[in-house]
């Protein structure tokens, strides 16, 4: 066969585009720290020819295929509560201490408000 067919020129270039967008994907998921570095990556680029009885025309159809890695779950905790209202109150967990997604405080001074202070008979203050 004298005249061979170039891979990167046929389909007009296409074939060489398609596997270059495909090899980017590939690239790209390798260096995404969300998915595992250990998973296998695939490209594949099937070539589909259907000819006639006179076999003098072949249509060719092209497809590129990728097999990524998948990227990784990513979880955090919520801590679910309600306010000094009695509304509910979701804060994502962040190694807090429990019990201090809401704070009492004093409008006139500025002062944290501790729950305990409140339960106090009237009349009797807390020494600090």
């Amino acid at each position: 066969m004298k005249q061979m067919l170039k891979l990167d020129n046929l389909a007009g270039g296409a074939v060489q585009e398609r596997f270059n967008q495909a090899l980017k994907e590939v690239m790209e998921n390798i260096a995404d720290p969300n998915t595992d570095w250990k998973k296998k990556r695939k490209l594949t680029i099937n070539l589909t020819f259907e000819t006639k009885e006179d076999r003098d025309l072949t249509e060719v159809t092209i497809d590129t295929k990728v097999s990524l890695a998948p990227r990784s779950s990513v979880g955090t905790k919520i801590l679910i509560d309600r306010d000094l209202d009695g509304e509910i109150l979701g804060t994502e967990f962040k190694k807090q201490i429990p019990g201090q997604q809401a704070i009492k405080v004093n409008t006139d001074t500025g002062e944290v408000i501790d729950s305990r202070e409140e339960q106090l008979e009237p009349g009797l203050q807390l020494v600090k």
